[in-house]
């Protein structure tokens, strides 16, 4: 972290964001951010472990299918965070280079940082004592999470009274010791129970000396019990969310059962928005699935929706791949999912090379028209700004907000502004603010704007929605590439 201020929630941890802080993630972490600043810099260094043997006189390098953790998950207690900040950014300038040897030569500086990084970890000095200790025994758990730990054991390690360890355990990482140590447990299950493992051998592997206990903790977590989730590939999907999980499932190669949006629509009633819901409950009951996978918007739905099956309810987060890992995990199609952003990244940066050329220095900016109000959207907190002005490298007219998700205008107070390219969706739109709109494109303020001048204003479908998944994301790429073409 370089700058920015908030909260940043690491599965059950919240800690307080603030530059000069340096923070271990694994792909799977659950992960949501609060912010109290317009905007947050950060560096981030991807790793992938590898596992180098040696047999009879020869060597292999292969990646590594465990799933180890180099450090404690959350945030890392270092010293002098400027110094290794100082090394990421020499490391960053040096993978800008573009002559063929600039891998080979940033490997080393690479395989260096992270090695500097796991000796200091240890020698770490200078912090509250007391932290210090809890990451040494979160160590211990990593590495003993299958044996039988007792609390007075972990106590020992951080130097502290078995009252002084909880209490002080608790304060740092906001859950007890076990229910940190079970976390461990119950993401080392997962391996086992896709190896078609019984419950009973599952839970002795992981630690759990009791299955029922295991399979109460794993479904508490997971949201499904173990031999459900051992099934889910098999398993018949609803989908109750206005993010479009059911897109998520598709790309991963499955089809969701039924499809329920039970988000608000202004132009119901309380009655008639009653019967709009209704009808979709109904209708996901007599489809009969066995999972349910909701968003936060479909909160007060909950308790009807898992009377129905087994209900999951993500987070909230602006991250699409976040909940396309999670959707995948749930159905059993993480190659899938990992296949999907491997292809993904291979898109994005053929297109953002093509659009550079196409488009240049050119701006282009994307509104929302409903209900006679205009929304721009910005260039952060959104999956489709951060493809269109972070991924794609795409330049934002004068009225894109820089540090917002969108700024809302009224039809009549829309201020002038400038942009060589404009896309409008259109959403909800009724004769009136059709009369409207058209009365708008006609005025004087937007008759000078470059877009109306050079005809390069485009009406999308609704990309606000589509960019929640891999299928919309490629659907907006390649609307781009051939509009502009």
């Amino acid at each position: 972290m370089t700058g920015g201020k908030g909260l940043v929630r690491i599965q059950n941890q919240m800690i307080p964001l603030d530059p000069n802080q340096i923070f271990y993630l694994k792909p799977s972490t659950e992960i949501e951010v609060m912010l109290e600043s317009d905007y947050v810099n950060y560096y981030l260094l991807t790793l992938r472990p590898v596992t180098v043997t040696r047999k009879k006189g020869k060597w292999s390098c292969d990646v590594s299918k465990g799933n180890e953790a180099l450090f404690p998950l959350g945030k890392l207690p270092f010293q002098h965070i400027k110094v290794w900040l100082e090394r990421v950014e020499r490391l960053y300038a040096a993978s800008k280079g573009k002559s063929l040897s600039t891998s080979f030569e940033v490997q080393p500086l690479f395989q260096s940082f992270i090695q500097d990084l796991l000796q200091e970890l240890p020698e770490q000095r200078g912090v509250e004592p007391s932290s210090n200790g809890i990451d040494e025994s979160i160590g211990y758990m990593y590495k003993h999470y299958y044996e039988k730990i007792k609390l007075d054991t972990l106590a020992d390690i951080a130097g502290l009274t078995e009252t002084s360890y909880s209490r002080s355990f608790k304060k740092a990482k906001g859950i007890t010791p076990v229910q940190y140590l079970n976390q461990i447990r119950i993401e080392s299950s997962k391996e086992f129970l896709k190896q078609d493992c019984s419950i009973q051998e599952v839970a002795e592997s992981v630690g759990f000396g009791n299955e029922f206990y295991f399979s109460r903790i794993f479904k508490r977590t997971i949201g499904l019990s173990p031999t459900i989730y051992m099934k889910r590939k098999q398993l018949r999907v609803g989908v109750a969310s206005c993010y479009r999980y059911q897109e998520n499932l598709r790309t991963l190669g499955t089809e969701a059962l039924y499809e329920m949006n039970g988000y608000t629509i202004e132009q119901l009633d309380a009655e008639e928005y009653q019967r709009f819901v209704q009808v979709q409950l109904d209708a996901m009951r007599e489809a009969q699935p066995d999972m349910i996978l909701s968003d936060y918007r479909h909160l007060p739905f909950y308790d009807r929706l898992k009377d129905i099956a087994p209900t999951i309810c993500f987070d909230f987060t602006m991250d699409w791949r976040q909940n396309h890992w999670r959707i995948a995990e749930l159905v059993g199609r993480e190659k899938e999912a990992q296949h999907n952003f491997d292809q993904m990244e291979l898109k994005v940066n053929y297109a953002r090379e093509v659009l550079s050329q196409l488009i240049g220095n050119e701006t282009l900016s994307i509104m929302r028209f409903y209900y006679g109000k205009f929304r721009v959207y910005g260039m952060t907190d959104h999956p489709l700004n951060h493809l269109l002005y972070k991924e794609l490298s795409l330049k934002p007219g004068s009225c894109v907000p820089q540090h917002e998700r969108s700024r809302e205008y009224a039809l009549g107070n829309m201020p002038p502004f400038e942009t060589d390219h404009l896309l409008i969706y259109k959403h909800h739109i009724q004769p009136a603010d059709e009369a409207n709109f058209k009365v708008l494109l006609a005025s004087e303020g937007w008759s000078t704007m470059k877009a109306v001048r050079k005809d390069q204003i485009r009406f999308t479908p609704n990309w606000i929605g589509m960019s929640w998944s891999p299928t919309g994301q490629n659907q907006i790429i390649d609307y781009l590439l051939a509009a502009y073409s």
